[in-house]
């Protein structure tokens, strides 16, 4: 039996880990049963299990509906560990994964398009449409000097040394982010989400090395 279909309240589990300034919550129908926050780098998995056992504490033997993951853009560790970890819950509690975009919830009237250094001389770029794209720091100048108007996850500092001009600086995902960018969506919206495949925002192609070796094979 789908206990979607058979229960009045949602509950939503979030995660976002896809920037050092990471965090988790259960919602119950918008009201927040459980919250955590930490900043980590590289350890998100130190920080993420003790919170999530907390959560599910406090869920108790509610059904659980949905698992929302920040997919990013962001780190691709932070994102992976915070999707392994989600498929884990899932499989036990019956949910399904579910991948929200991380810079959703921050692009507003004020700022439609988020930015963030993505490194190796380029900056990616979140339009108010949802694209996400890699411009060189000229494009974007020039589509700033054009009238976009931007929110960067970068600090203050940051853009100052870059010399591009934002609204406002310093932003980052959140995982209650991420329950009203699902509150947010019409009934086919999240069905097609919930559809979809669970996976990181790739703003560039991932590189990943094929294995010379099959897991099975026997090796010489």
């Amino acid at each position: 039996m789908d206990n979607r279909k058979t229960h009045h309240s949602m509950n939503l589990l979030a995660i976002e880990c896809s920037q050092p300034r990471a965090s988790l919550c259960l919602a119950r129908d918008g009201l927040l049963l459980a919250h955590a926050a930490w900043e980590a780098e590289r350890n998100h998995d130190a920080h993420l299990f003790p919170a999530l056992q907390q959560a599910l504490e406090a869920l108790g033997e509610a059904p659980l509906d949905y698992v929302l993951v920040g997919a990013g853009p962001g780190s691709y560790g932070g994102v992976r560990v915070a999707l392994a970890a989600a498929v884990g819950i899932a499989t036990v509690r019956g949910s399904a994964v579910v991948a929200v975009g991380s810079w959703d919830a921050l692009a507003n009237e004020e700022t439609p398009a988020i930015i963030s250094d993505a490194r190796r001389g380029g900056w990616t770029l979140r339009r108010a449409n949802g694209e996400i794209v890699v411009l060189t720091p000229q494009e974007l100048k020039d589509e700033i000097a054009a009238g976009l108007k931007v929110g960067s996850i970068e600090s203050e500092t940051v853009m100052q040394n870059a010399g591009i001009e934002v609204q406002k600086y310093g932003l980052y995902p959140t995982a209650e982010g991420l329950i009203r960018t699902w509150n947010s969506l019409s009934e086919e919206q999240r069905a097609a989400k919930a559809a979809a495949p669970a996976e990181p925002i790739y703003v560039r192609p991932p590189h990943i090395t094929a294995a010379k070796h099959k897991p099975w094979e026997i090796r010489n």
